[in-house]
């Protein structure tokens, strides 16, 4: 008997599983087509099966846009009957948000891929001319791949990929939700899951897109290697692969550096790179990428590298695919803070990756003799020779951050094949303990090489450069970079021994070649360009590249933590024995009580919510005064913010605030907050009877009498008319030597009634209260009570970072030297097609 659900909407579902598999049989057709045209002799044959590949792409586009358009429209209306939209959004998600809740999981970041290799692929469709039957074989058959992880449908038992439109009650046995068989089903359900809460912020909406144009884009070049060694035209693929792999860098490194950015505002990381995992797996390919396309201008201009060229360029994709897999088998779950989990498609993930592999690397090694290649050695001093060592540098870095990103991987193959127990092995291997310096000790100097090439290699000429042309032109640049590398070495106060004295050597190698790399390629606009900057992308590039190399150093070696605990307050544990948390670079703000914190007063105001929002934010005060009149000379309030769960700091998710300078960053973020179920205070006062100058010992210190005050001026005391008021004026001495003032007041009002008004000490939880003057023994008795919860504050961790901007610029700079790049190719080949 069948059960007719309650409120159920399938037409959206219906429409966007039917357009799924639309997409993955048109794209089949397409694959085939275009194959068979490449392969066949005859060209009213190759026309035929080119115009019908081309019809099937376009309607495998518009049903990935449909697929697209229904999830969209699913989750925008709020149908939680669908697994995926009850999953990853929540009806008080911000329309924004909503984008970022499509691509917050696997089948959503498959369709985002798919997507643009559809708009890729149209664009091809125009200007592919006598490439586009090859290389759009190449495209096609990657939406096969990519729409074979959408369909969700079963082939010979095994389950072809993961359908988005799944409805819950499809879904019982992995959710876990028995009403779900129930027809009014529906009903229960009154919100949804809600979004991962380090997603919801505004660079999460723009980051993925950016970040999956560059993944998708890699195709290209590899599509065009690809294409070049298919039909065996080995040199002539390069000139319309060149402005697309320029584009592809661009793209996949701007992607790169929207995450950094949002690392930065959203994640605590404590700045914008922690050599995670996720992190690395994008950072590779766009490594070989870049290396790929300094050794196709080596082949362009001298004829050498093409091997290398197809070598690298086919990598990047390889390597965009494994880390693909990397980041969504599940296998980075214990080592990364942003990996998806394991939705069964690992197979299919590596089975993807095989099916480029094997055609492309083999088709590499079995025509490599016919592949054109110089015999005459480089000379050394000629460009292509270092624009070929500079690409073995990158190849180097990319390989030392695989091997260490792998080491789960490692892992599985060792216990998969038996090694582990055959070479009777206690332990896996197990990740750098130190992950920063395990990858900071090898780049820094991969970045001193590729700095100082970067410096030099355009002032060689291709083929062959006289030694006096080079050294006369490099001889200003080369001065004047010592000069303002000695400069910033003197009066910027570079320190960063951390990890000893020769690392503090290569800092300071790498801060001259970095300057280098930027007063070289400027200087070279001039000297080798004479100002003409149209065909000046490639430098701009690089100053943007010698900025960024600038900016990471500057700001890494200058990074100064300024909430020190000096109090000590946060000792013993506070933060739990699994947390790899410093407690002295965290300080407790009390809640309306100024804390010292580097060159600032911070005051903690309160918090606020704002309707909608499931955030908490914290005002928190930064007040700088001249220590010698006391003035006022910079006030400002930030916001770090944070979701709260109601079990309390387990459950805090913050997303940090900075204030942003010219020069600096001050970089701020919560760490914890109170429990909101803490018991409650059950500490008790203790009396003292004292009189001036004596003394009251508590567990953090001691407090003397001064001397009693009257018309005493305590915030927490409001006087009325009759009253009879004195304050007890006592200085607070903790056994760090810190120092307060506190001024509790005893009242007599209306001549009957007793009033005390306390005073405290926030940090150190202490209260003190004036309870009674004895004339006779010319004493007052004082109540003293340090308190065993506190529960109105919140503890901060703060960061300077300096010159943080220069690394932003850096990363514009470099942008536009890339479109620079790509315009200048562009406009070139069609000036040779013009021509020819």
């Amino acid at each position: 008997m069948n059960t007719n659900y309650i409120g159920e909407h399938l037409l959206p579902g219906q429409l966007g599983h039917f357009s799924a598999v639309l997409a993955f049989v048109a794209s089949m057709v397409a694959t085939v087509s275009y194959f068979m045209s490449v392969q066949s002799k005859e060209e009213l044959v190759k026309d035929s099966w080119k115009k019908l590949a081309r019809w099937a792409f376009i309607i495998q586009a518009l049903a990935v846009f449909s697929t697209f358009g229904s999830l969209y429209y699913a989750l925008y209306n709020h149908y939680f009957e669908y697994k995926y939209v009850w999953r990853n959004s929540s009806r008080d998600l911000p329309v924004s948000y909503l984008l970022s809740s499509f691509w917050a999981d696997q089948e959503g970041s498959f369709l985002l891929w798919s997507i643009w290799h559809s708009v890729l692929g149209l664009i091809l469709l125009r200007v592919g001319k006598k490439w586009e039957a090859p290389v759009m074989t190449v495209i096609s058959f990657a939406q096969v791949c990519l729409g074979s992880m959408l369909i969700g449908i079963y082939i010979l038992g095994y389950r072809v990929g993961s359908n988005p439109f799944l409805l819950l009650r499809q879904a019982e046995e992995n959710l876990g939700l028995p009403w779900v068989s129930n027809a009014n089903y529906l009903d229960f359900i009154t919100d949804g899951n809600g979004l991962n809460l380090s997603l919801q912020n505004y660079w999460m909406v723009i980051h993925p897109p950016v970040l999956f144009l560059g993944f998708a884009s890699t195709i290209i070049p590899f599509a065009y290697a690809f294409a070049g060694l298919w039909t065996r035209d080995y040199k002539e693929w390069i000139k319309p692969a060149l402005p697309w792999s320029l584009f592809s860098a661009m793209m996949l490194g701007t992607g790169i550096m929207m995450g950094a950015a949002w690392a930065y505002e959203s994640l605590t990381f404590g700045g914008y790179w922690a050599w995670d995992p996720v992190e690395n797996a994008s950072l590779v390919p766009w490594l070989t990428l870049v290396a790929g396309i300094h050794t196709l201008l080596a082949f362009k201009f001298s004829g050498h590298a093409l091997k290398s060229t197809f070598f690298f360029f086919l990598i990047t994709f390889i390597l965009i695919l494994y880390s693909t897999f990397l980041t969504r088998s599940g296998v980075l779950g214990d080592t990364s803070v942003h990996s998806f989990t394991d939705l069964g498609m690992s197979g299919q993930l590596l089975l993807y990756m095989v099916v480029f592999v094997v055609p492309g690397f083999g088709m590499l090694i079995a025509r490599r003799k016919e592949i054109p290649t110089i015999v005459k050695e480089e000379s050394t001093y000629s460009r292509e020779f270092w624009l070929f060592i500079g690409s073995l540098v990158l190849l180097i870095g990319a390989i030392q951050i695989t091997f260490t990103t792998s080491i789960p991987v490692w892992n599985k193959i060792i216990n998969g094949l038996g090694i582990k127990k055959l070479l009777n092995l206690q332990q896996d291997i197990a990740p750098p303990s130190d992950g920063v310096f395990h990858y900071n000790k090898i780049q820094i100097w991969i970045a001193i090489v590729l700095g100082l090439l970067t410096a030099v290699v355009q002032y060689l000429k291709y083929k062959d450069t006289p030694k006096g042309f080079f050294t006369k032109k490099i001889a200003v640049p080369s001065i004047l970079s010592l000069i303002i590398t000695g400069l910033i070495g003197i009066f910027g106060n570079i320190i960063y021994d951390v990890y000893g004295a020769g690392f503090l050597v290569a800092i300071y190698i790498m801060l001259f070649c970095s300057v280098y790399a930027i007063i070289g390629n400027a200087a070279y606009i001039f000297i080798g360009q004479k100002g003409k900057l149209r065909a000046a992308g490639a430098s701009i590039a690089h100053v943007g590249f010698g900025m960024v190399l600038l900016g990471i150093l500057i700001s890494a070696s200058k990074r100064e933590v300024i909430s020190i605990d000096r109090m000590k307050m946060l000792d013993g544990g506070f933060f739990g024995k699994e947390s790899k948390e410093n407690p002295r670079e965290n300080l407790m703000l009390p809640r309306n009580f100024p804390v010292q914190m580097g060159d600032y007063h911070v005051t903690y105001a309160g918090d606020s919510i704002a309707p909608g929002d499931a955030k908490t934010y914290y005002l928190v005060r930064y007040e700088r005064r001249d220590p010698e009149n006391g003035n006022i000379l910079e006030k400002f309030t930030l916001h770090p913010d944070a979701f709260l769960s109601n079990r309390g700091q387990q459950q805090l998710t913050p997303n940090p605030d900075s204030r942003h300078y010219l020069t600096k960053d001050i970089f701020t973020y919560i760490t914890a907050v109170p429990i909101k179920d803490e018991a409650s205070d059950t500490a008790q006062y203790s009396s003292h009877e004292i009189a001036p100058g004596d003394s009251v010992f508590f567990a953090n210190g001691y407090m003397i009498l001064e001397g009693i005050q009257p018309q005493p001026n305590n915030p927490n005391y409001k006087t009325e008319p009759g009253d009879l008021a004195v304050g007890a004026q006592l200085k607070v001495v903790t056994k760090n030597n810190e120092q307060y003032n506190l001024l509790p007041v005893y009242c007599l009002r209306d001549s009957t009634k007793e009033v005390s008004v306390a005073d405290t000490v926030a940090p150190l939880s202490l209260y003190v209260r004036f309870s009674k003057i004895l004339p006779k023994e010319k004493k007052i008795l004082l109540q003293v009570k340090e308190s065993d919860t506190f529960k109105d504050y919140i503890v901060m961790k703060a960061f300077i970072f300096p010159f943080i901007n220069v690394l932003w610029i850096g990363i514009l700079i470099m942008i536009v030297g890339f479109i620079m790049s790509i315009v200048y190719r562009v406009k070139a080949n069609k000036a040779k097609k013009i021509q020819s």
